[in-house]
């Protein structure tokens, strides 16, 4: 008895100490990041409009409205800081390495639990996952738990698990919509495997009718949308540059837009091709021991990776077939279970190949400590960039910039905030930019003022054509090109 008392204390302590570890890196992070990207700008302003209006502005977009509610309420109990929304995002990385610490402990052991939490901890993509102010942690959050769930009501059937498999699969479902095709996968597999099992597999539809008809208002709304995405869609298609780079991505030692600085993209290459074999040699050598000594464990190592490649492997056909829908990010939604998955794989490999698996978790944890450095050198190179907006506006406090290059404004309303923000478009009546708050105006001020460009590819040639059109009657006596926003500050000539 004592020795089981001891073991359990050992278990707790372990699992209490993983836990500090994590949210110790991940609010670090937050802290530091002071960087203000444009998604990051139109979650912290969506979230400032009422919840009827983030339901409008919502249907009219991309994602769902659950997170921006979520982020609403967060930021009106402890503050609209930036430090604040960025908590929020790592709360649900929070969530899902308690997730590890009970559900996951409680049907796969401890060995898969630890290993599930250090693996959540230690894979750079969740460096990503934890500080940028958008919904895929907690996607990730519910995609897992649902699937948990899925689980229980395969091997119990009680209607405690089918309650909380509809309420987590509702959220992801509202959350993002690879959440939705995630869920798809689970209830898929799950109706497999209760036909299979001859269980009681035609509650699923009455389940499955039930999730439909609380989903309708957003469906509705998701129909809507598909029928709206015109060629000109922000998601370019897929190349085989992006086959590579959705392979590596949670690998990835930086982010993945950073030029490479501190090290060629072919160490990179070499060094994650490394990490990435020593897991498939794992994986192959566990699923072929399990299948040998006929251990379900095998079952639910495939069906953990089959369920997260569902969704990417949709979004992927439908974009290649019909119009580009999956960004490397869309995968994180269904991250919580390939990462399950390789906590199956390490915890089966440990006892026969011990030192191959505290390698890869020694090479994992060396890929992360690069990106936590990369991050950090990063984060202080563009803190110094935005000092000098700051200092350059304190003079003059009204940025305008063209309606092609708006998405720049509500970076420099974070960045430089309290001056006046003016976007500049030729008919200001049928122009809408919520969740964003600017001036509309349909000709250039006549005192001087800062007119803002962007380093984007996309909107150079409209920027040169604006420039040649109005550059004559006016001289600039100032400019500043930092981070990747060039302002001139510019007056009419004499």
């Amino acid at each position: 008895m004592e020795k089981l008392k001891a073991l359990i204390k050992t278990k707790t302590l372990i699992y209490t100490i993983l836990i500090l570890l994590g949210m110790g890196l991940f609010i670090h992070l937050d802290c530091k990041n002071i960087t203000a990207h444009y998604d990051d700008a139109y979650s912290i302003f969506l979230s400032k409009a009422s919840y009827s209006d983030i339901w409008s502005v919502t249907a009219s977009d991309v994602h769902p409205p659950l997170y921006y509610w979520g982020l609403k309420a967060f930021t009106s109990l402890f503050g609209d800081s930036l430090f604040s929304f960025r908590c929020f995002s790592t709360l649900g990385l929070l969530a899902v390495i308690l997730l590890g610490c009970f559900p996951v402990r409680k049907l796969f052991g401890h060995r898969v639990a630890i290993s599930f939490i250090l693996l959540i901890i230690i894979f750079p993509v969740s460096q990503y996952l934890a500080t940028e102010i958008r919904m895929y942690s907690w996607t990730m959050f519910f995609v897992l738990a649902s699937a948990l769930s899925a689980f229980q009501v395969y091997r119990i059937g009680k209607m405690q698990y089918w309650l909380l498999f509809l309420f987590t699969g509702l959220c992801a479902a509202y959350l993002h919509n690879y959440g939705l095709l995630s869920l798809f996968g689970i209830y898929l597999i799950l109706l497999v495997f209760l036909i299979k099992e001859k269980k009681q597999w035609k509650g699923i539809f009455l389940w499955g009718i039930l999730f439909l008809l609380i989903y309708l208002p957003w469906l509705i709304q998701l129909i809507s949308q598909i029928g709206m995405i015109s060629e000109d869609y922000w998601i370019k298609p897929l190349t085989v540059n992006d086959l590579f780079l959705h392979i590596y991505y949670f690998y990835s030692p930086k982010e993945i837009w950073l030029p490479f600085t501190d090290f060629s993209k072919v160490q990179m290459m070499i060094g994650l091709i490394i990490i990435m074999l020593i897991q498939l040699f794992l994986t192959l050598a566990a699923l072929i021991t399990s299948l040998r000594s006929k251990e379900k464990s095998s079952d639910y190592i495939i069906l953990s990776f089959i369920i997260f490649l569902i969704p990417v492997t949709i979004g992927a056909l439908v974009s290649v077939t019909y119009l580009p829908v999956l960004v490397t990010r869309y995968m994180t939604c269904s991250f919580g279970l390939f990462v399950l998955g390789l906590a199956m794989v390490l915890a089966k490999s440990f006892d026969k190949y011990k030192w191959l698996t505290m390698l890869f978790f020694l090479l994992l944890l060396v890929d992360s400590g690069i990106r936590i450095s990369s991050g950090l050198k990063y984060y202080s190179q563009t803190g110094t960039a935005y000092k000098e907006i700051r200092d350059f506006a304190i003079k003059e406090k009204t940025f305008v910039v063209n309606d092609f290059s708006y998405h720049v404004m509500p970076r420099l309303q974070l960045i430089a905030p309290g001056n006046h923000y003016q976007v500049l478009v030729f008919d200001t009546t049928d122009v809408d930019f919520r969740p964003f708050v600017f001036d509309k105006i349909n000709s250039l001020p006549a005192g001087e003022f800062i007119l803002v460009h962007q380093e984007r590819e996309a909107v150079q040639q409209d920027f040169h054509h604006f420039w040649q059109t109005v550059g004559s009657q006016y001289i600039i006596t100032d400019s500043l090109h930092a981070s990747d926003i060039y302002l001139y500050r510019i007056r009419l000539k004499e």
